[in-house]
This record gives structure tokens, C-alpha cells and sequence, in this order.
């Protein structure tokens, strides 16, 4: 008797990766790697938001320190949190706020008027006291309610998602200027 092997089914052999598949994975693999490198060694380390001028940031620093400090002088908490103010005492926190805003208003022209070097600086100063002006805004409008009677949470304008404070707290910090960073004497409110 003869043994035959039997037949069996053989799998293809794989086909070879073609060489162009190749050269692709690796040109996508070397871009990434090129972004990456670029990303922590080339890129700017400065924010979208950085006056390039030191001396501007210094001088508005200085201005801002001298507004804090007067907004601070205007604090009144004699009476603690008041959980069901009087018409009154409603009348009288929407005249303090009044003139903390009237503060920060003036330090916001103050800082307008500080000479600034480049275009870039100028435009990234204009974005910054355009969101800080709604910020006055939003705060009238929080006195108007207490004024009308109207016990409300101090209510922010929305940039991006997000309360239009944040947006300048960006830009304080990122050019250090700490004392700039809006005041958030309003909260708690209810």
C-alpha cells in the first residue's frame, strides 16, 4: 500500500506591504514628530494675549494696585451677609457697587491711555479693555436690578461659553499683572 499525503487547503501567502503604503506611514509619522518638536522647542512661549511692551505691563500694574485699593476702601461689612436686605440696603450695596465700578472704569481709560509699542500690543490692549468695559456693563446692570428692588445672582455676559471674567483673567494672567484680575465683590448674591 502507498500513502498518498492527503490534500489539504494551503493558505495564500501574504501579500507584501506595498512600498508606497510604507513611505506614506512614515511621512505621517515624521510630520507628527516635526509637530511635536516644533511644539516644545520653535513655538512662541508667549500667549495669544502678551503685550510684547514690559513697560506697559509695569505701568498698568501700577495703575491697577492704586484702583484695587481704593475698591477696597469702599468694602462695608459691618452689617455681615444679609440674606433679606431692605429696600434700603439694597439701594445702599448699588451705590457702593456703583462706585467701585465708577474705579474700575476710570482705571480702564487709565490704561487705554498708556503709550504702547507695536500694533500687536495695541490690538491685544483693545480686545482686553473691550471685554473689561462689558464687565462695567454687566455690573450697571446688576445695580439697576437692585435699584428696581430685583435680589439677583450678579449675572456675567457669556464669551465662548465661558463669563467674559475669564477672558480677562487670561489676559492678566498671561501678562502678570495680578492686580488687574477683575473684582469678584459681587458673588453670593442671591
Amino acid at each position: 500500500m502507498i500513502d498518498t499525503p492527503l490534500a489539504t487547503e494551503t493558505e495564500p501567502a501574504p501579500r507584501p506591504a506595498r512600498p508606497w503604503v510604507r513611505w506614506l506611514l512614515a511621512l505621517i509619522c515624521a510630520l507628527i514628530a516635526a509637530m511635536w518638536v516644533y511644539a516644545f522647542i520653535f513655538a512662541p512661549k508667549q500667549g495669544v494675549y502678551f503685550v510684547t511692551d514690559k513697560a506697559w505691563r509695569t505701568a498698568a500694574d501700577q495703575i491697577c494696585v492704586s484702583a484695587e485699593q481704593q475698591r477696597i476702601a469702599l468694602a462695608d461689612t459691618a452689617q455681615g451677609y444679609i440674606s433679606e436686605p431692605t429696600h434700603e440696603q439694597m439701594t445702599q450695596r448699588a451705590d457702593i457697587v456703583d462706585r467701585a465700578t465708577d474705579i474700575i472704569d476710570g482705571m480702564i481709560t487709565d490704561l487705554e491711555a498708556l503709550p504702547l509699542d507695536g500694533d500687536d500690543n495695541r490690538e491685544r490692549v483693545a480686545v482686553f479693555t473691550k471685554y473689561y468695559r462689558q464687565i462695567v456693563e454687566d455690573r450697571r446692570a446688576y445695580t439697576a436690578r437692585l435699584r428696581a428692588f430685583q435680589l439677583e445672582t450678579y449675572r456675567e455676559t457669556l464669551v465662548n461659553g465661558g463669563p467674559v471674567t475669564n477672558v480677562v483673567i487670561d489676559f492678566t494672567s498671561g501678562n502678570a499683572i495680578p492686580h488687574c484680575v477683575p473684582p469678584g465683590e459681587l458673588g453670593g448674591d442671591t
